[in-house]
């Protein structure tokens, strides 16, 4: 059997990302493996703060990690591996989400650009050779990115997202850097006179070069919408709305539990216990200890 494509969705903010994956990833349910935007301020107890360098490469082994957990050397999946029934894993973000900030922020503290992209060619491209990785990068223009999300920031700690200079610089690295550092060339989508139907269309022919089919998708969920009450006091311990955002999907049946995904992060409830959204854990199995002993134990 052979394994499934890799879709890795991408772009600045406002520009469409998360309003398609709400979309995408329930109409796909099972057929699709979904990895939501690693989240670093649920994970503090293994990357505690202390630069923005740090940061960014706690980023960068994140994707290196996932690179491997997908990674088939020979080229195809036994019946019994669990990308055997999944026609396509979709990544909210992948290694350009990292490079693009490392490159637009410029932060004193950061993590030299130059840098990061030799890791990624050294640790992570070779993790993905004889895969099918597909990108798909959502431009907008900075005034767009702006209008679509209310012109300020909901929390304090949202505010460089809202940066009219960190907008424009994002907005040239998808521009004229991303596209050489994508395995095949991108699909680039410039979303400003666009709907979030026309896209979903868009990505959805695309996937059907592929051979995968989307069925209909689900209405959109406004944002502010409510928290499942089954997800509240898990939302709420993991520190609410400014931790994970808000909702972009109504609960939905998703690998024989429920899921619901927020703008940061993904809950997961199954045998009436709620965790945070885990696609290792269908991966992994076992080895999840070792893998995170190999890649994120070491400095390289």
């Amino acid at each position: 059997m052979t394994r499934p494509l890799i879709l890795a969705i991408e772009g600045p903010p406002g520009a469409g990302k998360t309003t398609l994956l709400g979309a995408l990833v329930p109409a796909l349910a099972d057929r699709g493996l979904f990895f939501p935007e690693p989240n670093i301020k649920t994970a503090r107890s293994a990357c505690p703060r202390t630069t923005s360098a740090s940061e960014t490469l706690w980023y960068l082994r994140q994707e290196k990690r996932r690179a491997f957990a997908l990674r088939r050397a020979d080229g195809t999946v036994q019946s019994t591996d669990p990308l055997a029934t999944t026609q396509v894993v979709v990544c909210d973000r992948n290694h350009l989400g990292v490079l693009a900030y490392t490159w637009a922020a410029r932060r004193s503290d950061g993590f030299p650009y130059d840098e990061a992209v030799a890791y990624y060619q050294r640790y992570i491209v070779p993790l993905y050779a004889e895969t099918d990785l597909r990108t798909v990068i959502l431009q907008v223009s900075v005034d767009t990115s702006l209008e679509r999300r209310g012109g300020s920031p909901r929390h304090p700690r949202w505010w460089q997202w809202y940066d009219r200079g960190l907008l424009r610089r994002l907005a040239d690295f998808y521009t004229d850097k991303a596209p050489a550092l994508c395995p095949e060339p991108p699909l680039v989508i410039q979303t400003d006179p666009f709907t979030p139907e026309t896209v979903l269309s868009l990505v959805t022919s695309e996937l059907s070069t592929y051979g995968v089919v989307v069925p209909a998708a689900p209405p959109a969920v406004p944002l502010n919408s409510a928290v499942d009450d089954r997800f509240g006091e898990h939302h709420a311990a993991l520190g609410g709305t400014a931790t994970l955002g808000e909702p972009i999907t109504a609960a939905f049946a998703y690998r024989g539990g429920l899921m619901q995904i927020f703008q940061l992060a993904s809950l997961f409830r199954f045998d009436d216990r709620t965790r945070m959204w885990d696609p290792y854990q269908v991966l992994e199995s076992d080895t999840a200890d070792l893998l995170d002993h190999r890649l994120m134990g070491a400095p390289s």
